[in-house]
Formats: structure tokens, sequence, C-alpha cells
């Protein structure tokens, strides 16, 4: 069983404050996750983190297409 102490946060709120979007900026510089582990970038902008992972999407769309 699982028991809180005083002022600690629920399980399911710790997990609601977890990341969901894949991309993310350290330092003014944005890498995307890879759902296998590790990351890609980094890059210069957002916009050009997110034109990265399209790609990325795509060409992994053409190397294992959904069946």
């Amino acid at each position: 069983m699982y028991q809180s102490r005083r002022n600690e946060k629920s399980f399911q709120q710790a997990e609601q404050n977890h990341r969901t979007s894949r991309g993310y900026e350290i330092n003014g510089q944005w890498y995307f996750e890879l759902r296998g582990g590790g990351q890609n970038g980094p890059y210069e902008s957002e916009l050009k983190m997110q034109a990265g992972l399209n790609e990325f999407i795509k060409l992994n769309n053409q190397i294992y297409p959904q069946y």
C-alpha cells in the first residue's frame, strides 16, 4: 500500500508534471527525445527543432511503414 507524507504530491500529480512534449530547451538550444532513449539536437530554435522532428518522423515512417 502506498502512503504519502503530509505535503507530498500524490503519484498522479507527480506524473502530470512530467514533460509530455518530445521537444525541450536547455541553455537556449533545442532537442527532441527519441522513444527508445536518447536525444537529437541541438537546434538553434524551437522551429528548427520541430522541423528536424518532422523530418525524423517522415524518414522513420518510410523505413518502418505502419501496418
